[in-house]
């Protein structure tokens, strides 16, 4: 039963990393930019999660409801005064600003809210016992999210016109523009979503990790950026899987090596596997010209 007891335990980190990934995965496609801001915009919805549970708004649904529409906000604005002004200069500069950008949030939110993780009461409580197996509520809903926001990802990505239009504008700005699509509307609402699917991760995961801490945002973004490069960057289905396996490899080493092994290992791991699939598990194969 230990074996599964890590499984488990694995697939709920994987779950942890998949939601971050996914927003790698949403940015890139939908805009041709690698957002490293990500970890830490997870970490300071967390933070802002734990102020409105502190003023008593503790119901899921409702929390979780407010917490999306405050990511959708932020989004917007971080399109607005970060990758706007550098996107000009084209999608490295922007890329190298979202670096920038995670300095901020990290310190910011040190200021405001302290450089201290601060413990999060469960977003449910209680657990399922199967025959020695033990599977909390919480690891649950988290896996529930999960399986909600990749159903709605590959919805939007490939069967609406939305959708299908941010893609167009990410691939061809110039070309979307020409048939009449607004290429900088369809890359803030990419930025919303993706801040937004970051802020109710933070509520969601905060309970397991700790709402702030000062390394936690980076550990987030590393980890989550791994999974979504292991699966390959542009499939859903990619960054699911590679998130979950990047979990579960993570929960085995750990359970048999000390933890400063576990970090090396699962890097290594990647590399190898990059080596042999430069595009990932799932991977689009690109042809030379």
């Amino acid at each position: 039963m230990e074996n599964l007891n890590l499984l488990v335990s694995g697939v709920t980190l994987g779950a942890i990393y998949a939601l971050v990934g996914l927003g790698f995965h949403l940015v890139h496609k939908m805009t041709g930019v690698i957002d490293f801001a990500q970890g830490d915009k997870v970490v300071l919805g967390g933070l802002i999660g734990l102020s409105l549970v502190q003023v008593h708004l503790s119901e899921i649904a409702v929390l979780l409801l407010i917490m999306l529409a405050i990511g959708l906000v932020l989004g917007v604005v971080y399109d607005w005064v970060v990758i706007v002004p550098t996107y000009r200069n084209g999608a490295i500069a922007a890329v190298a600003a979202t670096v920038g950008m995670s300095l901020v949030l990290a310190n910011g939110r040190a200021l405001v809210w302290g450089p201290d993780a601060q413990p999060f009461p469960p977003v449910a409580e209680g657990r399922i016992d199967l025959g020695g197996v033990h599977i909390t509520y919480q690891s649950l809903v988290i896996w529930g999210v999960l399986v909600i926001v990749a159903l709605a990802l590959g919805i939007l990505m490939e069967r609406t016109r939305v959708g299908r239009g941010m893609i167009a504008a990410a691939t061809d700005p110039l070309a979307a523009s020409t048939v009449g699509i607004n290429v900088s509307r369809t890359r803030a609402l990419a930025f919303a979503l993706a801040f937004g699917l970051a802020t109710v991760a933070g509520v969601l995961v905060a309970p397991i990790t700790l709402a702030g801490g000062g390394s936690l945002g980076i550990s987030l973004t590393l980890k989550g950026f791994t999974g979504a490069i292991l699966g390959g960057l542009e499939s859903t289905k990619g960054v699911l899987i590679g998130a979950l396996l990047l979990g579960i490899v993570e929960s085995q080493i750990a359970a048999f090596l000390p933890s400063g092994y576990v970090d090396p290992l699962v890097f290594g791991i990647l590399i190898v596997v990059l080596l042999l699939m430069p595009n990932g598990i799932f991977g689009l194969r690109r042809q030379l010209a």
